[in-house]
């Protein structure tokens, strides 16, 4: 799959890692019913177990999730050349699954070891792929072409990771944990965004490139964002302009 992805992604023209969003007439469409599904159903059902659960207990489910995830991210480091970052992301999985009672304390960070939160997505962009095609996934994000086998592979770990003891149950709390862990970041964006659409879109690019240059980003990449959108909003320019004419 990563020699699929390589070949389909690496040679589009245009600046690394900027917004590319070549179907956005879909992806709006997929935004838009994604949208309505999580207003009436999953930003209620968070709200209720923001209210509910305690703030400790919430974190300690966030950290459980985070700790199964944290072997993919270990993995990942190593793939990278980064082997300093995948021994740590290895040791905080022994640690906080041994002393942190499953991952639900996370003892690592308090000892100096962060998580390093790698994927498969950031590695892909390590070997070249440093520019994809923006999709909207149903129910599932913003992501990209290169970034989609992580994220679904993402979802899939506690299922993986469990085994036998799974059950569809150990889905729903991850879901309704992460869902809950955004209602600011959403809200925020729900109220002051004037596109709601573009605004996660191009917040999606800005931290995937942050986490792919380890939260150090060249300037040259930063501004790259602002300067070649490659006319994915010119609809909306269009209209703008016409607006003016008028």
């Amino acid at each position: 799959m990563g020699g699929l992805l390589l070949s389909a992604c690496s040679t589009l023209e245009g600046p690394a890692y900027g917004v590319y969003d070549p179907y956005e007439s879909s992806n709006r469409t997929l935004y838009d019913v994604t949208d309505t599904v999580d207003q009436a159903v999953m930003i209620p059902v968070a709200k209720g177990y923001d209210v509910v659960v305690p703030n400790a207990l919430q974190q300690g489910v966030l950290n459980v999730f985070q700790n199964l995830r944290g072997v993919g991210s270990g993995i990942n480091g190593f793939l990278q050349g980064k082997p300093k970052a995948g021994l740590t992301d290895l040791t905080r999985v022994v640690i906080n699954s041994t002393f942190g009672v499953g991952g639900l304390f996370d003892l690592a960070s308090r000892a100096g070891l962060q998580n390093q939160d790698e994927d498969f997505g950031q590695t892909l962009a390590v070997w070249g792929v440093k520019r994809s095609r923006y999709i909207y996934f149903p129910f599932l994000g913003p992501s990209t072409i290169r970034d989609l086998p992580s994220a679904l592979f993402r979802g899939a770990v506690p299922g993986l990771i469990l085994g036998r003891s799974y059950h569809w149950s150990v889905t729903v709390v991850d879901v309704v944990s992460s869902r809950a862990n955004l209602l600011t970041a959403t809200g925020v964006r729900d109220a002051s965004a004037i596109d709601p659409y573009a605004f996660t879109r191009d917040a999606f690019y800005q931290r995937r490139q942050f986490q792919i240059y380890d939260g150090s980003p060249p300037l040259d990449a930063f501004f790259d964002d602002f300067e070649d959108l490659d006319g994915f909003d010119e609809p909306y320019e269009e209209q703008e302009s016409a607006a003016l004419d008028e």
